[in-house]
């Protein structure tokens, strides 16, 4: 079958920066710790809201790489998208009750301009058997259910309301999976698909780097920082090897893996730069800040090695590869939980991780040249 090849338009990196954006904002939810640690309350919403935007993302990019020509209709419905997305950023706050609203309906519209592009699809078929049908079959029950959480909000229910908003989500993901109409995998460009999550992923390191810049104070020069920039460096590295260098892109392939996988890698590349920001702080929980590191960079290195079944013809993650990462993995996290209230333990510790999974993957990139 021949594989689908497509350009990404800049237009869709101005996309991605604006949903950059609203997953920067979301920090305003976990960025006030009490007594060094994030009430599970505003850690449950940070995670809810996350899964929210980023789907919000993925609906529309699945339709661009799927039908969009970029005509003229195609730039106003991604206008309209895009001005709720940034309308969505900026109602993230504390007070959930106060936020879902406007959250939601911002949420809604979001949705409704990707169901009118799949109608218009639909109609130049002239069929709803197709992916595009299926499409709008899967948002239509989506957008039923944040119609119901708007009412809720209305009806002084708002206690509700998050709940309703898991519902959506998991809706989302797993209601592909039991209806699934008559799809032809033709339709989807995996290359294309493969560099919006990419371009997605380097634009959130980029946020997070931005984010720990007040780390290099030129008036009080220490190894922090450097060490700080390493940690995401490898990561960014390890991200870089893994999907763009190992994998094969050119296949026809319908990327549920990649889709889902992407998902935690954006979490938990913001969740490292929270654990960072706590420490930073001076007044943290030593052991949850620490938790939170471990869980977000065993996370991540989860996350993208789910991908090596995209992996070119001859290259495989052997048993050996395997007991080399978790083995760097166990002694960074050793180092970081044995010395647990030392700050360059902790950050020598996560580098140990990041770097040990780094050198792997490296290992294993030149092992195919």
């Amino acid at each position: 079958m021949e594989v689908k090849t497509k350009p990404v338009e800049l237009i869709e990196l101005f996309y991605d920066l604006i949903f950059v954006y609203a997953i920067s904002k979301l920090t305003a939810l976990i960025s006030e710790p009490i007594n060094g640690i994030i009430p599970p309350y505003n850690f449950f919403a940070y995670l809810i809201t996350s899964f929210v935007i980023l789907q919000a993302w993925l609906y529309f990019t699945n339709y661009v790489n799927r039908y969009g020509q970029w005509k003229w209709y195609d730039y106003a419905f991604a206008c309209v998208n895009m001005i709720s997305v940034i309308y969505m950023a900026n109602t993230i706050s504390h007070d959930w009750a106060t936020m879902a609203f406007p959250f939601d309906l911002s949420m809604l519209v979001l949705l409704l301009t990707v169901v009118a592009l799949y109608v218009i699809q639909a109609r130049k078929e002239h069929s709803m058997d197709g992916a595009a049908g299926n499409s709008i079959t899967i948002l239509s029950v989506v957008c039923t259910i944040y119609v119901i959480a708007i009412l809720c909000t209305l009806f002084n229910l708002a206690d509700y309301v998050i709940w309703i908003n898991v519902v959506a989500v998991l809706t989302g993901a797993f209601l592909p999976f039991f209806i699934r109409g008559k799809f032809d995998k033709s339709i989807i460009s995996f290359p294309h698909l493969v560099e919006r999550f990419e371009l997605l992923t380097i634009i959130t390191f980029g946020e997070a780097i931005v984010g720990l810049t007040h780390f290099f104070d030129t008036s009080n020069f220490n190894l922090v920082p450097i060490l700080v920039f390493f940690i995401i460096l490898t990561m960014f590295g390890s991200y870089v090897i893994q999907i763009h260098r190992l994998m094969e892109h050119q296949r026809v392939e319908r990327s549920l893996r990649l889709m889902f996988s992407h998902y935690f890698i954006v979490i938990s590349i913001n969740l490292v730069t929270v654990a960072l920001e706590l420490i930073h702080t001076g007044e943290v929980n030593h052991l949850f800040a620490s938790g939170l590191m471990i869980v977000s960079l065993v996370v991540f290195y989860l996350s993208i090695m789910a991908n090596k079944e995209y992996y070119k013809q001859n290259i495989k993650l052997t048993k050996r590869d395997a007991l080399m990462m978790i083995g760097t993995t166990i002694v960074g996290i050793a180092v970081i939980l044995i010395f647990i209230s030392n700050l360059y333990a902790f950050l020598i510790g996560s580098l140990i991780i990041t770097f040990g999974n780094f050198e792997v993957l490296l290992m294993k990139y030149k092992g195919r040249i």
